[in-house]
């Protein structure tokens, strides 16, 4: 899902350099998606707007002449954005995270009234909605009403930038300020570097003005129950995030110490827990601590060592966020490095957030893993199965998650190559968030 911030600055009162922080405060969300970039900033009346293909600071680093002004909006995904259209509300730049299920009955339905597309995607047909109201808030609820999916978005107009949440609220949005400034932005990891305090979620269905360094609520969309990625937590987001006011990491490292838990009930206590870098790090580490919680308490007398064979090369995307197999697979390969060391007999546990499609570790984790001269391999998922495709977003498609593949777990087995694998439950899953199953989205933990 792509990363989304936004930036609202009152001159007489703001300190800062307005590019710069809109700038880094985009590039905070590189990890949310690294196919495309862009920004859209409004001075004097005019809108300004660029995009390019490619990472973002390495594509914007030299192109940011000219984009000062009051108000700004940036993005990092999957597709070019924002994107720019005059309507009969005005000229307007925006930028979206989510997917649109209705995709296809909306785009029919503009076209039988003449309506022309030119990208026929998900951000033009939330501004062809929007553009129905009788103003930008009138839009954004009508909107809501006609379009089936989730979304996080930000709309930049003359009158400054709507921030609004779907009102499921699966999809982040969170709000931070400072000193003659507010910002919008998909996670709020980056805001302490920046200066901005956190202030809190954009809440479901909540539609927020920022104007002038200030925010203000302007109105809600009709909406449904709330369904809160619960996969946000264990991978998707960067883990100094708070998602929901609740640290990123401190979940991740709940789901590991709950796996390990499970562990000592059964006597098993491995020579070494490693994680898959980066995203199983946390879940390891709270995997490796409950190990040495219950050697303290005296329930066991000895700890798996924490180590890493497995490192990431800095220089490579996530492997997760590619749209097609092949890219994915090429990612995966290349940014694993096995390590040096000889680990010859040792049963290792390996630490990842969640097995999705499970090719990659079959084909390249395991394998490299074997190169150390490991006698066993042991994964330990943190996520609940994934039993199913996630509608909400645009990562995985039907019939590619593993679970779904082989409904019996030692078929997975065979199928990665291990000698044992467990996953956390749901159960484990609304212990480690605190928040009732009513309230997260387990969609893609059910067939």
């Amino acid at each position: 899902m792509p990363g989304l911030f936004a930036l609202s600055i009152a001159p007489d009162r703001y300190q800062g350099d307005f590019t710069q922080e809109l700038f880094w405060g985009t590039f905070y969300h590189q990890h949310l998606g690294e196919e495309y970039s862009g920004l859209s900033v409004f001075r004097d009346g005019h809108f300004h707007i660029r995009t390019h293909r490619g990472l973002f600071r390495t594509t914007f680093s030299g192109d940011l002449d000219g984009m000062v002004g009051t108000e700004g909006i940036g993005y990092c995904g999957g597709v070019r954005e924002p994107h720019f259209t005059e309507s009969r509300l005005g000229k307007l730049a925006c930028c979206f995270s989510g997917n649109v299920t209705n995709l296809a009955e909306q785009t029919e339905r503009f076209k039988r009234f003449s309506h022309i597309f030119t990208r026929g995607d998900d951000i033009e047909v939330i501004m062809n909605l929007v553009a129905q109201g009788s103003d930008i808030v009138d839009g954004l609820q009508k909107m809501a009403r006609d379009l089936e999916g989730a979304f996080s978005l930000l709309v930049l107009s003359a009158e400054g930038i709507y921030a609004a949440r779907c009102p499921s609220g699966r999809w982040p949005l969170v709000l931070g300020a400072k000193e003659g400034a507010v910002a919008a932005a998909t996670e709020s990891g980056g805001f302490r570097n920046l200066g901005f305090e956190r202030v809190r979620d954009v809440e479901p269905g909540e539609i927020v003005l920022l104007k002038n360094g200030r925010w203000e609520t302007k109105g809600r969309m009709p909406g449904c129950a709330i369904q809160v990625c619960s996969f946000y937590w264990a991978y998707t987001g960067f883990p100094n995030n708070a998602f929901e006011g609740l640290p990123e990491s401190v979940v991740r490292k709940r789901l590991g110490a709950a796996l390990a838990a499970r562990d000592v009930e059964a006597g098993f206590i491995p020579d070494v827990v490693i994680p898959v870098p980066d995203s199983g790090r946390f879940h390891a580490v709270g995997y490796h601590q409950e190990f040495c919680r219950q050697m303290t308490a005296g329930r066991i007398n000895r700890v798996p060592v924490y180590d890493e064979l497995l490192m990431r090369y800095p220089y490579t995307g996530r492997s997760f966020i590619p749209s097609t197999k092949e890219q994915r697979d090429r990612e995966a390969r290349i940014k694993l490095l096995a390590s040096g060391e000889d680990c010859s007999g040792k049963v290792v546990v390996v630490c990842d957030d969640s097995i999705v499609r499970g090719t990659q570790s079959q084909t390249d984790l395991v394998p490299k893993l074997r190169q150390t001269g490991v006698r066993e391999i042991h994964f330990r998922v943190s996520y609940p199965e994934l039993r199913s495709h996630c509608q909400w977003g645009k990562t995985t498609r039907k019939g590619e998650v593993l679970a779904g593949r082989f409904p019996n777990k030692e078929d997975r087995i065979r199928f990665l190559g291990v000698e044992g694998l467990e996953y956390n439950t749901v159960e484990d899953l609304v212990k480690a968030t605190g928040r009732p199953l009513e309230e997260l989205c387990v969609d893609c933990c059910r067939d």
